[in-house]
């Protein structure tokens, strides 16, 4: 578990600027309101399906992490968006960080 970018997740929830759940999420996706987009590795194919396919029509990120739901204190929660640029900068470095460093 990369530690920065399960915090970076974290301090998004607490700050109220990510938006978890199914319905919150595809409304917001469709209305430009996500800087990105977050979904579990251990989601559906066709939960993965339909969010790749709302994020490729709208151009928004769509970012496949491990333990979204534990992560935001919200256990079962597949897919979440975030709305704000400077956490979806901090999530961005911090899985860039978590791509460079050595196993």
């Amino acid at each position: 578990m990369n530690s920065k970018l399960s915090s970076a997740i974290g301090f998004a929830m607490k700050a109220g600027r990510l938006k978890s759940g199914d319905f919150v999420t595809e409304k917001l996706l469709r209305a430009k309101g996500a800087k990105i987009a977050l979904i579990d590795r251990t989601a559906s194919d066709n939960t993965k399906d339909k969010y790749r396919d709302i994020c490729k029509y709208t151009g928004i990120e769509l970012i496949e992490i491990e333990e979204l739901g534990r992560w935001i204190g919200k256990p079962g929660r597949m897919v979440a968006a975030v709305t704000d640029e400077g956490f979806t900068q901090m999530i961005r470095r911090a899985l860039a960080q978590e791509t460079t460093e050595p196993k």
